[in-house]
């Protein structure tokens, strides 16, 4: 790229970021400005960058902030750099949006006896190294009761609003957009007992007896259990896969999680995250995105999936069972406008909306930045956590086995050897206060393994789980 045209790109990012929400902060706005700047083709593939030094002095900003949105940039995949010669634009599929936004269907007849409830995953407690168990002994008890308080006032008395607070959905929407890069609105927002719960109104509203469905794998066992209660016809797909648009196979809804699979923690490229998207149009599907911990992913959260949508397809699920305490039982689904009204006809029916106060006390926990303080604190306690397992893992006599996840998050997965039997070995380790869960339930096609927690677990608990691990676990490898 020539001065002269470099300068004129520049100067259109400058403008771009005068139209962007001026409440991000600016690494930010200067991503989404680059990122549009990329998915419009104003910056070509493999073309060159301005050094974060050029842009920062032209654009009147700190270097440091050119700097985060440009490792930002690389983490999603939208640019690439190259050793001595600076950054450059990744080649990515040219994001589809010839044709109208999809139309939410009519809402389906359907009765409280049909709808049933999706059953939640039971998560025994007690357990050392237990998998999606937060730091409760972390929680901020003292203002999260000063929340309570607040909310404890007669409009928390009053019948719920079916489709959650308006104040909760509100701080939800205002969140999503700092942290993941969503402009949604509050009415997009949809309040759940939980991502289950708001999985099961997805697919009783928009799924049909034999309609197929793509689950990731490996993934979430309980999905698919959802999904097979609607008479759904479940396959399978890898992430991989999601390269070409071509190499997925026609489906009515597809659900993944982008940002954090679980249990590897693989996220999705931008190349990737196109593709999908051009999927989706050409086979009039919808895709439920499952935000799954990025929280605590490792540096910087991803943005959504949903942030890059322009034809309304896409379903995002999140949940505070796992940034809060998993009693608090509060999710949400974000929603593509149009298709809100629908899920709340059949939300009254079912249960006809959730508790006001804790609702309520959630509000006022983001709203005044206690929510923002409490996930900064657990991500770095966790990365210690992680940590310390990592080094008891590497003093034991399980030193051989290697750690397969992408790092990050509430769990690690520790590979086994082939000839394991990784689900005898978690029950083994079930009895014995150790909460495993085996790879290979998750996916046939997984390698034998253990998925193992430690947010939840002090070092002392968390040295007591690898002597346990390594009593049930010696003889399997051969030693003892």
């Amino acid at each position: 790229m020539d001065e002269s045209g470099q300068t004129r790109t520049d100067l259109g990012l400058f403008l771009d970021l005068a139209t962007t929400d001026p409440a991000l902060p600016g690494y930010r706005r200067l991503f989404l400005a680059l990122r549009q700047a990329i998915l419009s083709r104003r910056l070509q593939s493999h073309s060159r960058l301005p050094s974060t030094r050029q842009l920062a002095r032209l654009l009147e900003i700190s270097r440091n902030t050119v700097k985060s949105a440009y490792e930002l940039l690389q983490a999603e995949g939208y640019l690439y750099s190259r050793r001595g010669s600076g950054c450059y634009v990744a080649e990515l599929p040219v994001l589809n949006v010839e044709s109208a936004p999809v139309v939410a269907p009519d809402v389906q007849a359907c009765n409280s006896e049909e709808l049933g409830h999706a059953a939640g995953v039971a998560r025994p407690g007690g357990r050392l190294l237990q998998c999606a168990l937060p730091a409760l002994d972390h929680f901020p008890h003292r203002q999260w009761q000063r929340a309570l308080q607040k909310a404890a006032g007669r409009a928390a008395m009053v019948a719920p609003d079916p489709q959650g607070d308006g104040q909760l959905r509100a701080e939800i929407a205002r969140w999503l957009r700092l942290q993941r890069g969503m402009n949604v609105e509050a009415d997009q927002v949809l309040i759940t007992s939980g991502s289950q719960q708001g999985l099961f109104l997805v697919a009783r509203q928009l799924l049909s007896a034999g309609d197929r469905v793509l689950l990731e794998t490996p993934g979430f066992q309980g999905t698919e259990k959802i999904m097979r209660m609607v008479a759904a016809r479940v396959a399978h797909f890898h992430q991989q896969e999601l390269q070409q648009s071509d190499r997925l196979p026609a489906a009515k809804l597809l659900l993944v999680t982008p940002s954090r699979n679980f249990p590897l923690g693989h996220s999705l490229s931008a190349d990737r995250r196109l593709a999908l998207l051009n999927w989706a149009q050409e086979q009039d599907a919808w895709v439920v995105e499952d935000d799954y911990d990025s929280e605590f992913s490792v540096g910087t959260a991803q943005s959504a999936l949903f942030a890059l949508d322009r034809q309304q397809r896409v379903i995002y699920a999140g949940t505070f069972s796992r940034t809060l305490f998993p009693g608090l039982r509060l999710g949400y689904l974000v929603l593509p406008k149009g298709l809100a009204k629908s899920l709340v006809a059949i939300r009254q029916i079912m249960d006809g909306g959730l508790s006001s106060l804790p609702q309520r006390a959630l509000a006022a926990f983001m709203a005044n930045g206690d929510y923002s303080r409490h996930l900064r604190r657990m991500k770095r306690l966790y990365c210690q956590r992680r940590a310390q397992l990592e080094e008891l893992l590497k003093r034991s006599s399980l030193a051989v086995l290697p750690i397969m996840d992408a790092g990050g998050g509430m769990h690690l997965c520790l590979r086994l050897p082939a000839s394991c039997d990784d689900r005898e070995l978690a029950r083994r380790l079930n009895a014995r206060g150790v909460g495993a869960r085996p790879l290979r339930a998750l996916s046939a096609e997984a390698p034998a393994g253990l998925i193992l927690g430690f947010a939840a677990d002090e070092p002392a608990a968390m040295e007591e789980g690898v002597r346990r691990l390594e009593t049930v676990l010696g003889p399997a490898l051969g030693q003892g």
